[in-house]
């Protein structure tokens, strides 16, 4: 079938089971893990999972996974520029532009590539990094059992968690650190009311001063009395008409 006559769920379902991740919406590949591993199953040995980040969340971290993509298009001589400020940003159209033109590719040099174990590859990269701690990949990186052609992994006599159950377990800690994260931002909020009311308490004060002060002032002829007045009355710098 020819890339114009599918549209995006197509697109996402093909990385999706080839790389074995379970991407839900496309802009979510600006973290750059599918399109090298995409390169990792055409070209094997071409690229460096073990120097990606599985737990990317911000533009930053996606900018140094792209950047890995972008070396191995150098050394495999793929005249394509990497759009690495465009993907990374999680804009729609910049990352649905990059995800067809990478079918068409792979669709040129190996439209059959198969039992390319994606999953099995992030983990051995994974493993690797984090030196046996027990942790977590980003959860679109947890392949959904539909794409999973096994159900657990067991790398150097470790033995991974089963799908589903990370699964949950990742979405009960991305939950807690929801709560802790909204948690934080009222009691910040908070902080900013009672800052700000204490300005207004301030303000009133002062105003209330220079009223009083600006009356008595009034009241006399005396030239220190009357220059008071006029610096009591003067216009801010900031107000003034430029």
């Amino acid at each position: 079938m020819k890339s114009h006559n599918q549209g995006r769920q197509d697109f996402l379902q093909w990385i999706n089971e080839l790389t074995e991740c379970d991407y839900p919406k496309v802009e979510l590949l600006s973290d750059g893990i599918g399109y090298c591993q995409i390169i990792d199953a055409l070209h094997p040995g071409a690229i460096y999972l073990s120097k990606l980040n599985f737990m990317a969340r911000f533009p930053d971290e996606y900018t140094k996974n792209l950047k890995v993509l972008d070396d191995a298009f150098s050394k495999l001589k793929i005249d394509k520029v990497v759009p690495i400020d465009k993907l990374s940003k999680c804009k729609f159209q910049d990352n649905m532009t990059f995800l067809q033109w990478m079918y068409n590719y792979a669709s040129k040099v190996n439209p059959f590539v198969k039992n390319y174990r994606g999953y099995q590859r992030r983990l051995e990269a994974f493993e690797k990094q984090h030196h046996g701690r027990y942790t977590q990949m980003s959860a679109h990186l947890i392949p959904n059992t539909e794409f999973l052609k096994f159900k657990q992994t067991d790398i150097d006599g470790r033995t991974f968690l089963k799908v589903e159950s990370t699964k949950a377990q990742q979405a009960e800690e991305a939950i807690k650190e929801l709560e802790i994260d909204i948690k934080n931002k009222m009691d910040y909020n908070w902080k900013l009311i009672y800052a700000l009311d204490d300005l207004q308490y301030q303000r009133d004060v002062l105003y209330g001063l220079l009223t009083k002060i600006d009356q008595c002032v009034q009241k006399s002829n005396d030239p220190a009395a009357i220059k008071m007045h006029n610096v009591i009355m003067e216009e801010p710098i900031d107000f003034s008409e430029k």
